[in-house]
């Protein structure tokens, strides 16, 4: 092989392998991805509040976000709000106004 070819084979490599690891980073950085679990053949795992007693639905959208409403112990109704990255997850928590 000439020198030239060499520096194109190894430039073009380095690109495919660098792609390659950014791919795999990205897949292992989204947990609770639909589609890592699609790409990867596994099952996605969300886990339940502490306190959940009865569900009432569960619904996806928004930017990978996974909205599960339910009943916690209390009888309280809440919203259990995941994400993908595991980050910026939240609750909501329905009150009666007691007058």
């Amino acid at each position: 092989m000439r020198m030239k070819d060499m520096k194109v084979f190894t430039l073009i490599f380095g690109i495919s392998m660098s792609l390659f690891v950014g791919a795999c980073f990205i897949i292992a950085a989204m947990p609770n991805s639909r589609m890592t679990s699609r790409l990867t053949g596994s099952e996605l795992r969300l886990e339940l509040p502490k306190d959940f007693g009865n569900p009432i639905s569960f619904s996806t959208g928004r930017g990978g976000e996974k909205d599960l409403f339910y009943h916690d112990n209390y009888g309280n109704l809440k919203v259990k709000t995941y994400t993908d990255t595991g980050f910026l997850e939240s609750e909501i928590v329905f009150i009666r106004d007691k007058k």
